[in-house]
């Protein structure tokens, strides 16, 4: 999947909130318990501890900040009514759109200490203005906002609606720059809040659901760090494994390596090296149809499903040829992102793979054996000048054939 699109690998858990508008149409669909008010509680405080096990401080900063305005508002600290509530989810939607944008560290570190304090600081200060200067400030809405917005509602809803539309649209954009579970969760309980702001729902489901979009928010977090590479993006190892216990009847495994790839290393630094890595993973997926994975190292598998296997093998040679052809370029010096060694800047850096593949046949029904065929034919990729595709085939006269990816 390009780069661009990586935030709809995500979309799933800001797709939960797009179904609430549509829930009463949905007669299996049962909301009921997100009404029971211990139920809150629980789930917080279950996304709290999860964010400490996971050492996640945004989703810990997230699940305190729903608790303080869950407990607040259940003590009778804090006005659970519209003129009240509403100002809290707003001030809640923007922090959650600030939490997003920062990094996440120890959830009990100092610096997730210090957002907490602030954070508490502005309930308290948004409290003591509410309290002063409450009616003064609705009565100065409500003269200033056009007629047209303020005809069919109350001026405690409208201010506060805009600020969440505000972080709602700052929350997206970061979504889609910077995709992942977190950021997805924190969008998520933003659109929440503008959700609970508009239509008036109490705070109880607005806590269960947010506690629940958390979870799963981490739960999405463990995913990722058991199988996805976190350099290239790419399925990993342990993925592969799990996907070759039923790979179907008719597939093709290809594994592919970057040659020489120990002496780039050692010539450009590791710096380099990644930055070759995740090439090499954007191009394969570009150029190939079925799973990519990130073998080890710097060698991918490709699962390819189906009879096709002429063009199986005419994709992998197509691909061999792209790579070799591409026009890779050191970074300038000054880039944030792979600085590399100074003085070599612009120069244009020559990749070639080798590939091995293999076909499921009568002879390799067993996934191993099918493995084992595609790291022959990739031996025999190297051993034959690299930089083609070696393809393992049945009859015993001839192992393999290989062709050339220049």
């Amino acid at each position: 999947m390009p780069s661009y699109l990586q935030w709809l690998r995500f979309f799933w858990l800001p797709g939960l909130i797009l179904i609430l508008p549509f829930a009463h149409y949905l007669p299996w669909l049962d909301l009921g318990p997100l009404y029971n008010k211990q139920l809150p509680f629980f789930l917080l405080g279950a996304a709290l501890v999860l964010s400490v096990l996971y050492r996640s401080s945004r989703v810990a900063l997230a699940a305190g900040l729903f608790l303080l305005l869950y407990a607040a508002t259940s003590l009778g600290l804090l006005p659970e009514g519209a003129q009240g509530l509403p100002l809290y989810l707003a001030l809640m939607a923007l922090n959650l759109m600030l939490i997003a944008c920062a990094r996440d560290r120890g959830a009990l570190s100092l610096i997730a200490l210090a957002w907490l304090l602030v954070l508490i600081a502005q309930g308290m200060a948004l409290f003591l203005l509410q309290e002063c200067c409450g009616p003064l400030s609705r009565q100065f809405v409500l003269e200033n906002l056009p007629v047209w917005v303020s005809e069919d509602r109350d001026a405690s809803v409208i201010l506060p609606l805009l600020v969440c539309v505000a972080a709602a649209v700052g929350a997206s954009l970061l979504f889609i720059l910077f995709p992942g579970p977190t950021v997805a969760g924190l969008f998520s309980c933003t659109l929440l809040l503008g959700y609970g702001i508009w239509t008036g729902l109490p705070l109880v489901p607005i806590a269960s659901a947010a506690g629940l979009l958390l979870i799963l928010s981490l739960l999405g977090a463990g995913y990722e760090f058991a199988f996805r590479d976190a350099l290239t993006g790419l399925l990993s190892r342990r993925a592969f494994y799990y996907h070759m216990l039923a790979p179907g009847r008719h597939y093709s495994l290809a594994m592919i390596d970057i040659d020489h790839f120990k002496k780039l290393n050692d010539r450009f630094g590791h710096q380099t090296g990644d930055q070759v890595l995740r090439m090499v993973a954007g191009l394969i997926n570009r150029h190939t149809t079925g799973r990519t994975f990130r073998f080890g190292g710097e060698e991918f598998a490709v699962v390819i499903p189906g009879r096709d296997r002429m063009g199986a093998e005419k994709a992998l040679g197509h691909l061999c040829g792209k790579i070799a052809a591409y026009p890779m370029r050191l970074r300038a010096a000054g880039r944030l992102r792979d600085r590399m060694i100074p003085g070599r800047s612009g120069q244009r850096i020559k990749v070639t793979v080798s590939i091995g593949l293999a076909h499921r046949e009568k002879s390799l029904k067993k996934p191993d054996a099918v493995l084992k065929a595609a790291d022959l034919a990739l031996y025999k990729a190297k051993r034959s000048g690299r930089n083609r595709l070696c393809v393992h085939v049945e009859a015993r006269d001839q192992s393999t054939k290989c062709k050339s990816g220049t």
